[in-house]
């Protein structure tokens, strides 16, 4: 018996697949005919079955068809082997230095002119400024006390809080 293993078989399935796969030699597949008057019939089946997957099986889409098509062209014509390999997709390492170097200098540039930029200058430490100090009601009074650099406006006339009142 030539299987493709180094062994011959030895189990009634691994004789029976020999047989069906038609790797048995002709006197070893005699013998087995002789043990198993159905064997014939069974090959034929498994012959019109193998036939029958082949013919009404879909071909499989192949994946990496760039990558086979490339190995074929190779041997077939070899000045494709020796045709220049096309750059690489990936940034190279000196590319990606060039733009974090160019993110920094872009995030210094905007700390300098938007957030260092505004503390030096008298007028920009508040967040809001007083423009105007008008009272809707004409029996209250405002004015602006100015003291250190801090604003507060200042209400006469209104009601006391009493001392229980939480302010939220």
């Amino acid at each position: 018996m030539s299987t493709t293993s180094s062994e011959p078989p030895f189990s009634p399935e691994e004789k029976w697949t020999a047989y069906l796969d038609g790797k048995l030699s002709a006197q070893e597949a005699a013998a087995f005919e002789c043990e198993h008057p159905e064997a014939v019939a069974e090959r034929e089946m498994h012959a019109r079955l193998i036939s029958a997957v082949r013919l009404h099986t879909p071909v499989p889409k192949l994946r990496n068809a760039d990558f086979f098509n490339e190995r074929i062209l190779r041997e077939i014509c070899p000045r494709y082997a020796e045709a220049p390999k096309p750059a690489r997709s990936l940034w190279p390492l000196w590319r990606l230095v060039f733009a974090s170097a160019c993110c920094l200098a872009v995030t210094a540039a905007i700390y300098a002119l938007f957030v260092r930029g505004h503390e030096g200058h008298p007028g920009h430490d508040y967040l809001a400024q007083v423009v105007s100090v008008e009272p809707g009601d004409n029996l209250l009074g405002a004015t602006v006390l100015d003291a250190e650099g801090l604003a507060v406006v200042w209400i006469d006339g209104l009601d006391p809080l009493p001392d229980d009142y939480v302010l939220l």
